[in-house]
């Protein structure tokens, strides 16, 4: 999708492994994966279509700039 828009590329994330992080992890409350969260707020749980992405992305952006 960076590919697709270049302003996606604003948009800071860090992914947490839960397998490889569960101590992070198990800060976060979620149940099913991918989880995305915004400023710590969950934003969308479970599996999520390009168009999904693509908002969270923009809003992503959109609050980074606050």
């Amino acid at each position: 999708m960076k590919k697709e828009n270049p302003a996606y590329e604003e948009a800071a994330f860090t992914i947490i492994d839960e397998n490889e992080n569960p101590g992070v992890a198990n800060k976060y409350d979620y149940f099913l994966v991918p989880t995305y969260y915004i400023n710590g707020e969950k934003v969308h749980e479970g599996i999520a279509s390009k168009e999904i992405v693509e908002n969270i992305l923009k809003e992503a952006i959109l609050n980074s700039e606050k």
